[in-house]
């Protein structure tokens, strides 16, 4: 079922066309939090051969090997036609399986609302992990990159997706480093057999995403998607990434601090994994050195002062600043609307404000409004 989330822009855009836009200081969000959420395991789902949905009843993640050759070059395994993002489905077409996910938890194969149902009104907010790790990074981004947000709230609940920017594009060089990170994945990890039975017949990879959960200040309840890299064999959850060898001088040090450090300190957060796995690659996507990195609970190992905008900023700080924003839309957004934020940090754009405007709507799909309507009446008999 594809959703028309993937042409959000052309549908939606006319809904705020005429809508107040409200223009605010980045900085007035920018306050730290006090505590590191604790993050809990709810369920998940895999996507097998780029369109399967399998609904997992039991955790399934892969195991990270146990002998890793290096160098492991990851160039002789790109190709272009598989992984260009003007070719393949933008992630955000997949919306709807979070939907899916939410309805199959609720339903018996015979169609009947289960007793112990999920009850998305237990959450304040339901959102792709991409969605707070774009609004996290704006603190820690060197480069400014645009994004956009959207949410809406039905039934009590509000849903929160990131859109991809209309002229996002890679070429040349920037087109195979981005997707180095993949291959990096499936040469460094294994699925047992065990977790493969759990999948369609003939599949042997997957893609497994996982609903995880956490408070933020006292009483605003976030679920969260976010796609599982990979686990030891004690069960404590990875995040991979690639990064190239880092420079020595202090330039060097703050890019890999700023631009990969901490984003990957807020994926390896929001997901509840207890380590970062970084593998260290040249120009030609070689790996050369791969280390092991614990997530600290602060994100101080990453820390800095940005002179321009005057702020410490560390994981507390890009937490709150999620916290706060979201905060905003859950005290703005009303049922039967749609909240839109905005941040372009380039074509001319004030870096320093986020840009709210607010329309009537909302982006779900019907079949999932009638299961919604269909939970409810079950739960007042």
């Amino acid at each position: 079922m594809e959703s028309d989330i993937g042409r959000i822009h052309l549908k939606y855009s006319g809904c705020f066309q005429d809508a107040h836009d409200e223009s605010l200081p980045l900085v007035m969000f920018a306050n730290g939090i006090k505590y590191t959420p604790t993050v809990k395991h709810i369920g998940q789902y895999a996507i097998c051969n780029d369109k399967d949905f399998v609904m997992l009843r039991h955790r399934v993640c892969p195991r990270i090997k146990d002998d890793i050759p290096l160098p492991l070059d990851l160039d002789q395994d790109f190709d272009e036609s598989r992984y260009n993002p003007r070719i393949r489905k933008h992630d955000t077409i997949y919306f709807d399986f979070i939907l899916q996910w939410i309805k199959e938890y609720n339903t018996k194969p015979d169609g009947i609302i289960i007793d112990n149902k999920f009850d998305p009104q237990d959450f304040h907010i339901i959102a792709k992990k991409g969605a707070l790790k774009s609004l996290g990074n704006t603190l820690t981004d060197l480069y400014c990159n645009d994004w956009v947000l959207l949410a809406c709230k039905y039934e009590g609940a509000i849903y929160l997706t990131d859109l991809k920017m209309e002229d996002e594009s890679y070429e040349g060089f920037h087109l195979r480093a981005s997707q180095w990170g993949s291959i990096f994945e499936k040469k460094t990890t294994e699925l047992s057999e065990s977790d493969l039975e759990q999948l369609v017949e003939g599949a042997t990879d997957g893609s497994f995403y996982d609903f995880s959960s956490f408070a933020l200040g006292n009483d605003f309840k976030v679920l969260v998607r976010g796609e599982l890299d990979a686990k030891n064999d004690d069960g404590e959850l990875y995040e991979l990434k690639t990064s190239a060898i880092p420079r020595s001088d202090p330039v060097g040090v703050s890019k890999y601090k700023r631009g990969k450090l901490a984003p990957a300190w807020l994926q390896a957060t929001l997901s509840g994994c207890k380590w970062l796995k970084f593998g260290y690659r040249d120009g030609n996507g070689v790996i050369h050195d791969i280390k092991d990195l614990k997530v600290s609970q602060d994100g101080r190992e990453w820390e800095f002062y940005d002179k321009k905008r005057g702020i410490t900023c560390n994981g507390k700080v890009v937490l709150g600043f999620i916290q706060n924003v979201l905060q905003k839309i859950r005290d703005e957004l009303k049922d039967g609307e749609m909240y839109r934020v905005v941040y372009k940090g380039k074509k001319g754009y004030d870096e320093r404000n986020l840009h709210f405007s607010k329309a009537t709507g909302d982006f779900l799909p019907d079949w999932y409004k009638e299961h919604i309507k269909e939970l409810y009446e079950s739960t007042s008999q």
